[in-house]
């Protein structure tokens, strides 16, 4: 156990430690943003809802396109419960 003062003083520190996390996390994000994109020229084919689609059908006329992902689980069978919770974003060029 520590005085009030002494807590104080250790989460004072911590603090400097946490902003400097922060900080750095950001500048992170911001390199991470700021990567070259990739031109996709590969002839990808998913099965949609009507039969296959290429990668740029699926975008249908929009400039993103939000792909899911879920894994399941044995004996599992519904998808995440919320589309936030299986969002993964990529910025990617599509080849025309």
């Amino acid at each position: 156990m520590v005085s009030p003062e002494a807590w104080e003083s250790a989460r004072q520190q911590m603090l400097v430690k946490e902003k400097a996390l922060t900080r750095a996390r950001d500048a992170l994000a911001a390199e991470r943003r700021r990567m070259p994109w990739m031109v996709v020229d590969k002839a990808y084919e998913f099965e949609g809802p009507e039969g296959k689609v290429s990668l740029v059908d699926l975008f249908e006329g929009r400039r993103q396109l939000i792909v899911y992902r879920a894994f399941f689980e044995p004996g599992c069978s519904a998808g995440p419960s919320t589309p936030a919770a299986a969002a993964r974003w990529a910025p990617i060029r599509l080849a025309t």
